[in-house]
Parts: C-alpha cells; sequence; structure tokens
C-alpha cells in the first residue's frame, strides 16, 4: 500500500514538474502565428512582381511624359515600406465585440505634397475598418502654457512609410528596376 502511495506521490511531483518546466520554458519562435490557407489566395510568384512592378513604372513614366503636371501633382513612387511594431499595431486592434482584426486594408491618399501615399487601416472579419485611437495620448508640456495635446480626436491610421524611391531596395529582388 505504501509502495502505490508513493508511485502516485512520484506521478503528481513529476507531472507537477514537467508542466512547471513547459511554462518556464522561453518560446523558441517569435513568429507571428499564420494560416497558410487563408494565405494561398494572396501568393503571387516574384516573377510576375517584377513584371507587374515593370509594367507599372512604364505606365507612370510614360503618363509623366505625356502629363508632365502630374508628377508633381500626383507622385506615385515606387513602393512604400512600413516597419514592424506600425503594422502589428495595426493587427492587434480589436472591433467593438472584442475580436482581433482580421487583415489590413490599403487606401490611397495624396498629401500636402502631391506624393501618393498608402493609409493603412485594420479591418474585422466582416471587412469593416475598425478605427480605434491607436497609441496612447501624448501630452505635450509647454513652460507656460497650460497643456497641449498632440492628438485631439479618438481615431488612427497608419501612415508614413518609407517611400521609395529614396529608401528602396538594393535591387536584388528585382521589384525595383534597379
Amino acid at each position: 500500500m505504501k509502495t502505490r502511495h508513493s508511485y502516485h506521490s512520484a506521478c503528481l511531483i513529476l507531472m507537477v514538474w514537467i508542466f512547471a518546466a513547459m511554462g518556464c520554458t522561453p518560446q523558441t519562435s517569435s513568429n507571428i502565428p499564420v494560416n497558410e490557407d487563408s494565405v494561398r489566395s494572396h501568393i503571387l510568384p516574384i516573377g510576375d512582381a517584377i513584371s507587374y512592378t515593370k509594367k507599372f513604372r512604364v505606365v507612370r513614366d510614360s503618363a509623366y511624359r505625356q502629363a508632365p503636371v502630374f508628377k508633381n501633382g500626383l507622385d506615385l513612387g515606387q513602393a512604400e515600406a512600413f516597419n514592424r511594431d506600425a503594422i502589428a499595431v495595426l493587427l492587434n486592434q480589436q472591433d467593438a465585440s472584442g475580436v482581433k482584426a482580421a487583415g489590413v486594408r490599403i487606401y490611397y491618399g495624396v498629401d500636402l505634397r502631391g506624393q501618393v501615399r498608402m493609409i493603412l487601416v485594420p479591418y474585422d472579419i466582416h471587412g469593416n475598418d475598425i478605427i480605434n485611437e491607436l497609441i496612447g495620448n501624448k501630452v505635450v508640456h509647454i513652460p507656460g502654457i497650460p497643456s497641449a495635446s498632440a492628438f485631439t480626436g479618438n481615431g488612427q491610421t497608419i501612415e508614413q512609410g518609407q517611400r521609395c524611391p529614396v529608401i528602396c531596395d538594393s535591387g536584388a529582388s528585382g521589384l525595383t528596376g534597379n
């Protein structure tokens, strides 16, 4: 009887130790979980991507030659890059029922300098934009002035990507035409 009790105790201790060790084990992968089936319809072979970007540059440059006014009034650039944190803050947004964003929609806009800019917005599982405050309201303290708020609304989007040309790929991918 005592042996059976010792056996059960040893098993219990072993199980507790295993669960504790599993909880303390550092994660070996920091990848964001991905459902590959939902990605498949978005996959574009690199050869096709190179062809698309080349055709875009040809059409854009031709339009600029035919109507030079568009180059300053509708500067299309080549690409726009957004860092990991900018994408993560969008994907972490929740809809009104607390469900995380299903994806990111990209709107096109034109800034004050005539540059076409990408405006990134999270959307929910129904395809509706999620408009939330993405980062906290920063209060600016200026001596002699009560306080100024850097942001007064409660809805924010992501913009100000790093534009190419200016900050571009080295050309190794073939997408920039360099």
